[in-house]
């Protein structure tokens, strides 16, 4: 009986050992200005979709996260600017893709932040500004990427940076 004891402690202990704890997304905030709300059907891989309000113009975004031992498994170089420009990919490719500012980094708030704007120009959805910011936590990367129509660029940056600058980690 002793025996039959010790090998239940044995293998209860073995599995117990052999197990990975997982930590799932750290607790995160942003704010949104008066002008804008919640929405759904921007992205499908967004965490928070916001549009602005009346009496703002037409203007979208979006706050995807992931994991970067996620990002590790699928082989995807965690260099900032290189997550960047993997993340805007499809949008070089668009008609009339230009920078308005190549991607950057920039040390704030205890963060790695790249940002980058760009402008595209496609006939069926028009003269779009988009301000895309990417932040690195420690175990995090997150992407704020925010647009409109271009002639509104001047008018929106303002609500857009107070967005990104208000992102916190708790």
């Amino acid at each position: 009986m002793k025996k039959i004891l010790f090998i239940c402690y044995l293998l209860v202990s073995i599995t117990i050992s052999a197990q990975k704890k997982i930590y799932g997304s750290e607790k995160f905030s942003i704010v949104m200005p008066d002008s804008f709300k919640r929405t759904i059907g921007i992205n499908d891989y967004a965490t928070i979709q916001f549009e602005s309000t009346e009496p703002k113009p037409n203007s979208y975004g979006f706050l995807i996260f992931e994991h970067k031992d996620e990002l590790k498994l699928a082989d995807i170089k965690l260099d900032i600017i290189d997550y960047t420009l993997n993340s805007i990919e499809p949008y070089i490719q668009q008609e009339g893709f230009a920078y308005i500012k190549k991607p950057y980094v920039s040390y704030e708030k205890g963060f790695n932040y790249a940002y980058t704007e760009f402008e595209t120009n496609v006939q069926d959805s028009g003269h779009i500004y988009f301000l895309q910011t990417v932040i690195e936590t420690k175990d995090y990367i997150y992407q704020i990427l925010q647009y409109c129509e271009y002639p509104n660029k001047d008018l929106m940056k303002n609500d857009f940076i107070s967005i990104i600058n208000s992102f916190k980690v708790e």
